[in-house]
């Protein structure tokens, strides 16, 4: 009994592992609007792992988040083309002098008594323009426009590992909450094995036929399966709550899954090893990636300031000046002028060459980062993968003993009904048959669970898996 129940205490630990993640997946549930559309008027949400991933795909906030990323950045794309368009500005001015400039002149350069000081202008001036500029070359520009396309994809790719961790998180919290199912049936049935065989015994018991002692196993049997059964009623509700955590359902929506452990073919990425050992679609080194090329384009950015820049503009002004407010009298004048500007860097105090080293530096960084990650993720890989074999075979190893205790039960049962068998036998054979289950069940889940970590890795973010 003792060893049957450590073996449940250890399949219930995978279950409670969701507490680790809960917390933050709380935090985030309160973000989430109640899931009245998943259920419509009903209070029953038929449930499965297809449709879980559809539903947190859907809801989830930090997708959505990801996805106004993208839109957030392709306005930073926007922007930075929108540098090679005209610039079109208008501008009005009005000035009171009141002291007016003055101009010094020799004196007597108009005849006796002239020269000195003159006073120019009007009290009144107005000015009214056009200014225009359009940039003809400028390699700043360009490499903006790459930099930004940079952000982009990196914007595309960060949606995407967030979709493909959270395919992840909902799988292993699916497989979790079947899993507690799957154990709370086995429980379930072995209480109910119990007190049958309890009310046996009491039968046998009351006839003369089994001695007390069998009784007294019988009763204390029950009673210890009982805190093993309420174990996995908890660990239903809190696989279940992880569920719900994550897919943003209503405490008031019932979830009913519709399938078990058993129901998903648990060989499929095995016979595929070879093309699965792939990393190219792996998240986080198609993020680290891009950003080394996009370390790149910063690099050439730095060094478009070494680049001379040539612009065209135009201005185009309506004017007057005048000391009185007779608007009808006043005479406009409307210089028109265009023109190039080219403007070519020549010392600018090492500060190109300076950040140049930096951006150089930081590849480097990047780069070395990259050899450490990806032998770090192809350890993961092969980990996952390793996991995965070594739960395939357990379950076939656990698919024989379960049939084997069950045959064993039914022979145990019926020997001790015909009086040829003990009740330790009964009580051996029922132990042997619920951990059998227990260990099938906890097969499965390792399976599932280690194929499910093994596509996160992959970068496989397609929800069917039938």
């Amino acid at each position: 009994m003792k060893k049957m129940r450590f073996s449940f205490m250890k399949c219930f630990c995978r279950i409670k592992s969701v507490r680790r993640s809960l917390t933050l997946w709380l935090v985030l549930g309160l973000m989430f609007p109640a899931l009245n559309s998943a259920a419509g008027n009903d209070e029953v949400l038929p449930l499965t792992l297809d449709r879980a991933i559809e539903i947190a795909l859907s809801e989830n906030p930090m997708i959505k988040i990801a996805d106004r990323e993208i839109e957030r950045v392709d306005y930073s794309l926007r922007t930075a083309k929108n540098a090679l368009l005209p610039s079109l500005n208008a501008e009005g001015n009005y000035s009171r002098n009141f002291k007016k400039q003055v101009m010094y002149l020799p004196d007597g350069i108009f005849g006796p008594g002239s020269g000195g000081a003159m006073e120019m202008g009007f009290d009144n001036s107005y000015t009214a323009g056009l200014t225009a500029s359009l940039p003809l070359f400028s390699y700043s520009i360009y490499q903006n426009i790459r930099l930004t396309e940079h952000d982009v994809a990196l914007a595309i790719e960060s949606a995407r590992a967030s979709r493909v961790n959270m395919v992840s998180e909902v799988r292993k919290a699916y497989f979790g909450l079947l899993l507690a199912a799957d154990s709370y049936r086995v429980m379930s049935q072995s209480m109910e094995n119990a007190e049958k065989n309890l009310e046996d015994v009491r039968n046998l018991f009351n006839q003369g036929m089994v001695a007390e002692y069998d009784l007294i196993r019988s009763e204390v049997q029950v009673r210890n399966l009982r805190p093993s059964l309420l174990q996995a009623r908890n660990g239903v509700r809190m696989a279940e709550l992880m569920v719900r955590v994550l897919l943003g359902i209503d405490e008031a929506v019932v979830i009913v899954t519709e399938d078990d452990l058993e129901s998903y073919n648990e060989g499929s990425l095995l016979q595929t090893n070879s093309a699965g050992m792939d990393l190219t679609n792996n998240p986080d080194l198609r993020q680290l990636n891009l950003e080394i090329n996009r370390m790149h384009t910063q690099f050439q950015v730095v060094r478009a300031q070494r680049f001379p820049t040539l612009a065209a503009f135009g201005n185009f002004q309506y004017m007057t000046q005048a000391n009185d407010f007779r608007f009808g009298n006043y005479q406009w004048a409307n210089p028109i002028m265009a023109g190039l500007q080219l403007q070519i860097p020549i010392f600018n105090g090492f500060s190109v060459r300076n950040q140049e080293q930096q951006v150089s530096i930081g590849i480097e960084q990047m780069q070395m980062q990259m050899e450490y990650m990806d032998r770090n993720i192809q350890m993961q890989l092969q980990n996952a993968y390793n996991e995965m074999e070594t739960a395939y075979d357990q379950i076939e190893s656990n698919r024989e003993g379960v049939r084997q205790a069950e045959r064993g039960y039914v022979i145990a049962q019926t020997r001790y009904q015909t009086g040829s068998g003990t009740f330790l036998e009964l009580n051996d054979a029922e132990m042997a048959l619920t951990q059998a289950q227990l260990n099938l069940n906890q097969s499965l889940y390792n399976f599932l669970t280690a194929e499910s970590e093994y596509r996160r890795i992959i970068g496989m973010d397609n929800v069917a898996i039938h």
